[in-house]
């Protein structure tokens, strides 16, 4: 029904043009109908006609501002569709960079410990190995692992 109404002014346009031309050109002027000639019903005509031809152009431009307007819409909601989605993934990738350095931070601290705990293993087994049997190669042993924790010490 609307795709019929959007075609009423451009066929009453067309008609009433073509009835204007009719009544102007084989019409006899000397004829009355309803007390109008038919050169005064040709100009009715061609008047009724302009008017449509008017109204028509009024709503095509209506049309073509309506459909303008709904494309402007259209790509201006996808902007801010890609902007929300662009900072999504900003904020995603902050997040990820941050779990990143949080971890790589956490790898080190286990390393540093672990470091320290088979320093600390040696100290203590060279200690106990000292005290079980104190020769010259357990004390050369602790005078490196000395010299050792002073160069490398933490």
């Amino acid at each position: 029904m609307v795709s019929f109404l959007a075609l009423l002014p451009r066929t009453l346009t067309t008609f009433l043009f073509a009835l204007a031309a009719l009544l102007r050109f084989y019409g006899n002027t000397n004829t009355t109908f309803l007390h109008l000639t038919t050169l005064r019903w040709s100009l009715l005509a061609f008047s009724l006609g302009a008017a449509a031809l008017l109204v028509n152009l009024g709503l095509e431009w209506n049309a073509g501002n309506r459909s303008r307007n709904q494309q402007t819409e259209a790509r201006e909601r996808e902007a801010r569709r890609d902007d929300l989605a662009d900072e999504e993934r900003r904020k995603a990738d902050r997040e990820r960079g941050r779990a990143d350095r949080e971890r790589n931070q956490a790898d080190r601290e286990r390393e540093r410990a672990a470091r320290q705990a088979r320093i600390q293993n040696r100290w203590i087994v060279l200690q106990v190995q000292h005290h079980l049997a104190p020769q010259e190669n357990t004390r050369a042993a602790l005078a490196d692992f000395i010299a050792f924790l002073q160069e490398y010490g933490e």
